[in-house]
């Protein structure tokens, strides 16, 4: 089973302003809604925990956080006053289970998406006695272009294609917009400094159909990219109205 949970953070509250300019206390802040994970394992990937931030529109103090588990969290830890006012009916927070709606999904389904992913590309260079420091290592694709098409190639291997334009066939219908950089401090063992956590964010939206129903609902399940355990990964899905 998957649950999907609803958060409006209220940032003028201390801890919630410091988890939010900060990855890694709201990593530790999200999982203390979950009991311990079995010694050895992973506790986000024990959960199947993927979660997101985005800002609540005309309500500039205010966050949404969307998480999603595969067990009911208990949001209860948190601190007074994290919360803000509910927004809704549903209240805050608010969790609903997702599984069966997403057992509906089948080949050809349309969707709108949201996904907070860090798209990057491994740098290669074959240029025999050139020496690069970078080569082999990820960097951040940084051009609008290339974002989407690395979304395309995810959409490949996830069971999902863009829909394009009816005017140009070609030109994918969604869209990249680059966030502000997601930082962090791990703490370190001893007494070295914390480690740096520096992701670039962006925000893909638009229109996908799904080409193999059973990959793309596992990939709901387990989330596109790296950087889960920070805010990345989550696709979030609704019906075409």
């Amino acid at each position: 089973m998957l649950y999907l949970s609803r958060l409006i953070l209220d940032i003028r509250h201390r801890q919630a302003r410091r988890d939010m300019g900060d990855a890694y206390q709201l990593h530790r802040t999200v999982l203390g809604a979950f009991p311990a994970a079995p010694v050895g394992s992973q506790a986000r990937e024990h959960f199947g925990l993927l979660y997101r931030a985005e800002p609540v529109e005309g309500a500039p103090t205010l966050v949404r956080l969307l998480i999603q588990a595969n067990v009911a969290p208990d949001w209860s830890k948190l601190p007074p006053d994290y919360l803000g006012l509910a927004p809704d009916n549903r209240g805050n927070p608010a969790v609903r289970p997702v599984g069966a709606e997403y057992a509906t999904i089948t080949d050809g389904t349309r969707l709108v998406f949201r996904l907070r992913a860090n798209p990057t590309k491994r740098l290669s260079d074959r240029t025999p006695g050139r020496a690069d420091p970078l080569v082999g290592k990820r960097v951040a694709l940084l051009r609008e272009d290339e974002q989407l098409a690395w979304l395309a190639r995810q959409g490949e291997r996830h069971g999902f294609r863009l829909l394009t334009t009816e005017r140009s066939p070609e030109v994918p219908e969604a869209r990249a917009a680059v966030q502000t950089t997601t930082h962090g401090q791990r703490p370190t063992q001893g007494e070295s400094a914390p480690m740096r956590l520096s992701f670039g964010a962006v925000l893909f939206s638009g229109r996908l159909e799904v080409t193999e129903s059973a990959i793309f609902r596992g990939t709901l399940a387990t989330g596109i990219g790296s950087g889960k355990a920070f805010g990345f990964g989550l696709l979030s899905i609704a019906a075409i109205r």
